[in-house]
């Protein structure tokens, strides 16, 4: 069956090239790979294509990148590849309703959280920044509604004091990737049942934006600090001192009951910078100033750099 299976796949980051790599090597045959369209990024308005097409290119898999997918010369399209199911993955558009019927054995979806948390699309930030104990990847029947749809399978992981976005990512893509296949072996042989969510539980994501990383010192320490891990690598933490941004890659709360000014710096030594806040103390421990590369508070203290952060005043900026 290996062989003769025919799957569409649609996906776009590198958490959906796991899942494709793992299909692959699994010799199911993939009849096209269906990705966002390349864009242009960077200072030097290069043309970047999605990690998906870059696998694709590499293994010689067939690539499609519409901008819609509601209309009917892609319609089309999908019809003529007769496959027998669709895989997404991290995808980025919504899936129509014309498409998902077009399978005979259904559109799955691999979505990395435990549905119904976290609906939408940026489920593994937001279990991080709500300080979520458990997470997990959940494989489902797509249907019209956005991970809406009924149960396949789900593994459940749980999250690391010291998780941000990367780590959870590679970890979730590593059991995603492995539970696809048993899903597709399962719907092969007919081996799976279907379990309905509990829609009253269900909570939902917003699209990340870069001034989501902006610090609100007003905050406990604490949801700063997972802040931090959430957004790290995109759109990372930042806050403004003089108009310029400085960007925070690493830190850790401290309980204090110590009433001080907030957004205050009160120590720089060499465990980091420790900023008051709503309720605790932040220790920053790695920065990154405009341009520059990222450094520890320790280095730049060790250096002839020390009056980079000596100098910093939050309270003002």
């Amino acid at each position: 069956m290996n062989k003769s299976l025919k799957i569409i796949f649609a996906g776009t980051p590198n958490f959906a090239v796991a899942h494709l790599k793992k299909i692959v090597e699994s010799k199911y045959k993939v009849v096209c790979a269906i990705t966002r369209p390349d864009k242009i990024s960077g200072r030097g308005k290069k043309l970047k294509i999605s990690p998906v097409k870059e696998f694709a290119i590499k293994n010689n898999i067939e690539i499609n990148q519409p901008k819609s997918l509601n209309n009917n010369k892609f319609i089309k399209y999908v019809k003529e590849k007769n496959a027998h199911m669709m895989i997404v993955v991290a995808y980025g558009l919504i899936i129509p309703e014309t498409i998902i019927n077009l399978f005979s054995m259904g559109c799955i979806n691999v979505h990395a959280s435990l549905l119904p948390r976290w609906r939408g699309s940026s489920p593994i930030q937001y279990a991080i920044i709500n300080g979520d104990i458990n997470t997990g990847v959940t494989v489902i029947k797509m249907n019209k509604k956005i991970d809406h749809g009924k149960i396949i399978d789900s593994i459940e992981y749980k999250i690391k004091n010291d998780e941000t976005s990367i780590t959870l990512e590679k970890k979730l893509s590593k059991i995603g990737s492995k539970l696809i296949i048993k899903v597709i072996n399962n719907l092969i042989y007919k081996n799976f049942s279907l379990k309905k969510q509990n829609h009253n539980f269900a909570t939902y994501t917003k699209k990340i934006k870069k001034k989501d990383g902006i610090i609100d010192w007003k905050l406990n320490a604490k949801k700063i600090e997972r802040q931090i891990r959430a957004f790290n690598p995109w759109p990372t933490s930042y806050f403004f001192v003089k108009k310029k941004i400085i960007k925070i890659w690493e830190a850790n709360y401290i309980k204090s009951n110590k009433k001080c000014e907030i957004g205050k710096i009160l120590e720089i030594n060499k465990n980091g910078m420790q900023i008051s806040t709503g309720n605790g103390i932040i220790n920053v421990k790695k920065i990154q100033f405009s341009g520059k590369k990222i450094v520890s508070i320790k280095d730049i203290l060790n250096s002839n750099n020390s009056f980079l952060i000596k100098d910093l005043n939050l309270v003002e900026s």
